[in-house]
């Protein structure tokens, strides 16, 4: 009979890494949801034409405490909006690795050797007319 049950360790309530985990979530999902209310503010405020900027600051400074303090109350008071946010934090965490990941990437500058060579060998070749033309007639009957 096969056994049903997870070989993954089980993580411990006082687990340094289950706490870090945690915490790291709770403050990922808090700042997240006060940026939504901010671009969802902001986006009325602009529908409603409000062209000074100091009013729609002290509009913002004044209404999303105002909305994210409504809000958390809300959530404390029922069960199924908590375990809702439960599942949401491990969806903001998810999200937020893979903005790292997309913003990781796109500043990554490869100053490695093998790179240099590379590079080298490639102008190196630019300069050379059949070590170019052997370089397009193999990058054309690749399969």
């Amino acid at each position: 009979m096969t056994s049903t049950e997870s070989t993954a360790p089980k993580l411990r309530e006082d687990d340094p890494i289950k706490v870090l985990f945690d915490m790291a979530s709770y403050w990922a999902t808090i700042w997240s949801f006060i940026a939504l209310c901010l671009w969802f503010e902001h986006a009325v405020l602009k529908r409603l034409d409000i062209e000074s900027g100091n009013i729609r600051l002290v509009i913002l400074l004044v209404s999303t405490p105002a909305i994210f303090l409504a809000t958390v109350t809300r959530i404390e008071k029922n069960p199924r909006a908590r375990l809702i946010l439960e599942r949401a934090r491990y969806i903001v965490i998810l999200v937020a690795a893979a903005l790292l990941g997309a913003y990781l990437h796109a500043n990554h500058k490869d100053d490695s050797y093998e790179n240099a060579l590379r590079d080298g060998a490639v102008l190196a070749c630019l300069k050379m007319t059949a070590c170019k033309a052997a370089a397009t007639e193999y990058a054309n009957t690749r399969e």
